[in-house]
């Protein structure tokens, strides 16, 4: 039985979710709703839900707060909101999971039903992400923000500009840094693209994402050479898009 707490502060959107869940999920499941964070902070601790639906904008206390004020956790986090890009940014580089309002049949079953059936994570590992988003939202920009990696052998987390390149293996990505070993972590390339590419990060092959801080220069045969002795072949396609943005380092 998955426990599943709704947090919204309008009465109706938590209502509307509650009964696309019960409608919409299979699994086997008991949905509550709150409408103010200090009714949730009430029941939190009592009912220990295994998922909390959470809204961003709140009156007197946001999402962010209600999370901070709950501390070390053993639930799993969905947050809700219409659409803050400055906190999407910080809740996907902390490996969090959101969903926009109105809120999409298809993407709830996909996002509810990920942490219904996945293995358990730990709860320490839950709330370093839930620390890191923190964490992220209170940098004055992007830059400060550090990316979350969740890999078979524990969190860890690394701020863009430590990373030399991504290679995408099927649904997974590989990711090279300066001075340390790599990391398989099992999101695509595409969802890294879309995160870094702010960071100074292109796609120079469909398989391959790179920090331009890192390229030392193209050659003539179509090889993009990087600092720490690696090359990668750029595809043809990309080389015109590849050399524009060498151009603006």
């Amino acid at each position: 039985m998955t426990r599943i707490l709704v947090v919204d502060d309008e009465a109706a959107a938590s209502n509307i979710l509650r009964m696309l869940i019960e409608k919409h999920i299979p699994a086997s499941k008991e949905v509550k709703t709150c409408n103010t964070p200090e009714e949730a902070l009430e029941i939190i601790p009592v009912w220990q839900p295994n998922l909390l639906m959470l809204d961003i904008e709140m009156p007197n206390m946001n999402g962010f707060d209600l999370l901070n004020r709950v501390g070390n956790s053993d639930f799993d986090v969905i947050f809700t909101t219409a659409y803050d890009k400055y906190a999407i940014k910080a809740i996907r580089f902390s490996a969090l999971d959101y969903l926009l309002k109105p809120v999409d049949i298809a993407e709830l079953q996909n996002a509810v039903n990920k942490h219904i059936i996945k293995k358990f994570q730990p709860p320490q590992e839950q709330q370093k992400l839930v620390s890191n988003l923190i964490n992220n939202l209170q940098q004055k920009d992007q830059t400060g923000f550090k990316l979350a990696l969740s890999t078979t052998e524990g969190v860890f987390f690394f701020i863009p500009s430590e990373i030399v390149r991504l290679e995408g293996e099927n649904n997974y990505t590989r990711f090279y840094f300066a001075n340390q070993k790599p990391m398989l972590v099992s999101r695509t390339l595409k969802e890294y693209e879309d995160i870094l590419t702010e960071h100074d990060f292109i796609r120079a092959h469909k398989s391959h994402l790179v920090n331009k801080k890192f390229v030392k220069h193209l050659d003539k045969e179509g090889l993009l050479w990087l600092t720490d002795g690696s090359h990668i072949a750029v595809s043809r396609r990309k080389k015109e898009e590849v050399l524009k943005g060498l151009s603006t380092r």
